[in-house]
């Protein structure tokens, strides 16, 4: 524990959060799971492009 010390006092002193992020991965694997009739790459890009707004 001694060697991530100072990570841990960074994340209690920092107000950071992977949340958004942490969100907008599992909404593209869900839309990777339903999205199996995407004709190519560029309709799905375009879709998550959708849901990131």
């Amino acid at each position: 524990m001694f060697h991530r010390s100072e990570a841990v006092l960074n994340s209690c002193r920092l107000s950071y959060s992977n949340g958004p992020i942490e969100g907008i991965n599992r909404k593209i694997k869900t839309l990777k799971r339903i999205g199996y009739g995407f004709r190519n790459l560029t309709s799905f890009f375009n879709r998550i492009a959708l849901i990131r707004e």
